[in-house]
C-alpha cells in the first residue's frame, strides 16, 4: 500500500521525502562534525543548529533533484555548504566532515543499490 505525500502540508523542504531529512539529521548528530575547544568555548558564536543546516541542505538538494543532476561532487559541495568558511576553519573537524560527505553520498546515491529499500525490508514485485 502506497501512501501519498501532500506538499501543501509541509513546513520545510526537509520534510519532502526525497530529501531524507530525518536520515540527514541523524547522520549529522551521529558524526557531529562541529567540535573542538572553540565551539565549546563560544557556543553562541558557533551553534550546531543541525536542523537549520539540514533545511539548507534540503533546499539545495531538491532543486538539483528536480533537474536530475545529483552527482557525488554536488552532494559533497552541498554538505560543505552546510557550514560557513569560518566554521570549517575553526570548529569543524575535517576528518568528520569527510566522513559525513562519504556517508551522505552513500545515503543518496547507493543506499538503494543493496536490494533493500531505506526501511531495511526487501523489495518484492
Amino acid at each position: 500500500m502506497s501512501t501519498r505525500f501532500d506538499l501543501s502540508t509541509i513546513e520545510s523542504c526537509s520534510e519532502i521525502p526525497a530529501c531524507r531529512g530525518r536520515e540527514v539529521i541523524s547522520l549529522l548528530i551521529e558524526v557531529d562534525p562541529i567540535s573542538g575547544k572553540e565551539s565549546e568555548r563560544y557556543p553562541d558564536a558557533y551553534p550546531k543548529d543541525y536542523r537549520q543546516r539540514v533545511e539548507k541542505f534540503s533546499r539545495n538538494y531538491i532543486w538539483r533533484k528536480i533537474t536530475g543532476d545529483i552527482t557525488i561532487e554536488f552532494l559533497e559541495a552541498a554538505v560543505e555548504r552546510m557550514f560557513t568558511a569560518d566554521e570549517v576553519s575553526s570548529v569543524v573537524d575535517l576528518a568528520k566532515l569527510k566522513e559525513l560527505k562519504h556517508r551522505m553520498v552513500h545515503l543518496f546515491l547507493y543506499a538503494d543499490d543493496t536490494g533493500r529499500n531505506h526501511y531495511g525490508s526487501s523489495d518484492t514485485l
